[in-house]
């Protein structure tokens, strides 16, 4: 049997994403099995900065259920990410891991290449916002291979399933999950698949997620989009250049100008912090 780990997001029971997650799930093959996890379950603690993950085989300072998670996720054959779209981003709890990435790159070899497709859904056309690129980038962080991802319409809870095509959608996606990827589409980072674009200059895009640039020339038909050479963000060895070398390199920077640094931040300290009444 192969096994799928579905990592829900949403707080509620029985909810779009979890509905979505277990059709994509029954669609990839007969052989598979299907474990979920929802995510604000766990006690996942938030990234204090430190860099002491860093350190060659050291693992973070927290001691919380984010190596639990990483356990179920090497253990699994594939990955399938639902998170509902919250003020047009992903539910919190996905920056919550998000930003622990630092300490998951020293075990980037484990998940790497881990096929994963990725569920959004949302209740108000036209507020989609940032989420399904929030998520895809996530996920490539990870190092898993993103075969497909999807937004779904659904605000009230089982209405994601039953829209117009979301069923076979819905299978589609769990027929890639072991199979073929899909392309980027339409208005997608062909690299990424960021539906997010930055014009720093006219006639210039930039993908701020993968850094893949385009440039934008006018034809007979309309603006047509020239992309540069792939972006390699999302490669391993560039992962690894980032998290291993070039924060280490800054932590060690910072270390030889500590002193330097103490004249800029001393006049900044003691200030007046508001904190919520201890509980008895």
């Amino acid at each position: 049997m192969r096994r799928i780990l579905g990592l829900v997001a949403s707080q509620r029971k029985t909810a779009n994403g979890e509905i979505l997650t277990q059709e994509v799930a029954k669609a990839a093959g007969e052989d598979c099995e299907l474990e979920l996890i929802r995510l604000a379950d766990l006690n996942l603690k938030l990234c204090k900065a430190c860099y002491a993950c860093l350190i060659p085989g050291k693992p973070c300072i927290h001691e919380d259920d984010l190596y639990f998670l990483i356990d179920k996720i090497k253990a699994a054959d594939g990955i399938i990410i639902s998170a509902p779209d919250y003020v047009l981003g992903p539910a919190a709890v996905i920056k919550v891991l998000a930003d622990r990435m630092i300490a998951l790159t020293q075990i980037l070899d484990d998940l790497w290449g881990k096929p994963c497709v990725i569920i959004s859904t949302y209740g108000i056309k036209g507020w989609e916002g940032y989420t399904l690129s929030a998520l895809n980038s996530m996920a490539r962080f990870m190092g898993f291979e993103v075969k497909d991802s999807h937004l779904f319409f659904g605000a009230l809870p089982g209405e994601g399933i039953i829209g117009e095509g979301a069923l076979a959608r819905a299978r589609e996606m769990g027929q890639a999950l072991f199979g073929n990827s899909r392309s980027a589409l339409g208005g997608e980072c062909p690299a990424c698949w960021s539906e997010v674009w930055k014009f720093p200059e006219p006639g210039k895009a930039v993908c701020p997620i993968c850094g893949q640039t385009a440039d934008l020339v006018a034809g007979e038909t309309g603006i047509k989009w020239i992309y540069g050479e792939p972006a390699k963000r999302f490669e391993k060895e560039h992962l690894r250049e980032h998290f291993h070398d070039w924060l280490r390199v800054k932590v060690q920077e910072f270390i030889e100008r500590r002193k330097e640094l103490a004249v800029v931040r001393n006049p900044y300290k003691g200030s007046t912090w508001i904190e919520p009444p201890k509980k008895i």
